[in-house]
């Protein structure tokens, strides 16, 4: 269900795009973002409505908030490389048909028609601004669908990303990219096979120390908290690998798995993570020789090529996507 953000309760003003001002072409000035239509099944932001009107005009145009970039000389503004005029040149935009399923469906058509005959190119990643407020959307309101998940040939798994390092600052580059790109610390999980190594790396990236109660019975597992970026960092001592520290949602993955099942331990973890159990216990024996692993978790298709894309150009190793390699 598509619905517009007005209509919505939701009142965070440090993460709303609303009122931002969109540059086009040569940094023309179109208006500004006088909304957001947003599907209320997976929390995604589908199209900014552009007012492009002046004081005694009005005109409201959407734009796909994929086609939204970064603009060079203002932080706070968006552009597009679409020109005033492209965007007048495009049905106008009724709030009405947003009641009517079917009406929206055939604008839609007309609309996305024409938007081909202009042959803009799609930036090499979702802005992230519009990554940080659909999950700000996300954590407002519950989502109805199921956006983290994929179902291929029968088989239903959660959308993620992993890679492995063997070079604690390129996995380092790799945290810092995906948080400037928008990414939620809530969806990335990090897994280091040495302490001291760790220690330092939660130090660095303002977090703190482990502490907290015991999680799980006997399992070693410890929840931590963070001052910095990353969501949660806990101490482990799994039997065959030793002391590690891991952060995101493999920590309350591998409370869960437990270690005496048939998988348990950190294979337990990455199968809960979505990774099928022959990858799982690969990446295992990875972490096991002293490898460090990254893991990001992807609320919507559309993120899964840019995550891949970082841990590519930051050096990782290994990498597997959920959901890529399922059996039918």
């Amino acid at each position: 269900m598509l619905k517009r953000l007005r209509d919505s309760e939701f009142s965070d003003r440090a993460e709303d795009i609303r009122g931002a001002t969109l540059h086009g072409y040569n940094n023309e000035k179109i208006g500004t973002i006088d909304d957001i239509v947003y599907d209320t099944d997976t929390q995604t932001a589908r199209y900014a409505i552009v007012d492009t009107g002046g004081l005694l005009t009005t005109g409201r145009f959407l734009l796909p908030s994929d086609y939204l970039r970064q603009s060079e000389n203002d932080p706070d503004a968006f552009r597009t490389d679409l020109t005033k005029n492209q965007i007048e040149d495009l049905p106008e935009f009724d709030e009405h048909i947003l009641g009517s399923d079917q009406r929206f469906r055939d604008y839609e058509g007309r609309y996305r028609s024409k938007l081909q005959t202009y042959n803009s190119s799609l930036p090499s990643s979702r802005h992230p601004r519009v990554t940080r407020f659909e999950n700000r959307l996300r954590s407002t309101f519950p989502t109805t669908g199921s956006a983290t998940t994929a179902n291929i040939a029968g088989v239903t798994t959660p959308l993620a990303v992993f890679g492995v390092y063997r070079d604690r600052d390129k996995l380092e580059a790799a945290v810092e990219r995906l948080k400037n790109d928008g990414f939620n610390s809530e969806d990335i999980s990090v897994v280091f096979p040495d302490q001291a190594r760790t220690q330092r790396f939660a130090v660095e990236h303002s977090t703190k120390a482990p502490e907290g109660a015991s999680v799980g019975g006997g399992t070693g597992l410890v929840a931590g908290g963070v001052l910095g970026w990353l969501a949660g960092i806990g101490t482990l001592a799994i039997p065959g690998i030793g002391p590690l520290l891991a952060a995101g949602p493999i920590v309350a993955a591998l409370a869960g798995a437990g270690f005496g099942g048939a998988v348990g331990g950190l294979a337990g973890g990455l199968i809960g993570l979505g990774m099928p159990e022959l990858e799982a216990k690969r990446y295992e024996k990875e972490i096991q020789e002293g490898r460090m692993l990254v893991s990001v978790r992807c609320s919507d298709p559309r993120y899964l090529p840019s995550a891949r894309s970082i841990l590519e150009s930051t050096g990782a190793a290994d990498i597997f996507q959920a959901g890529e390699r399922l059996a039918a």
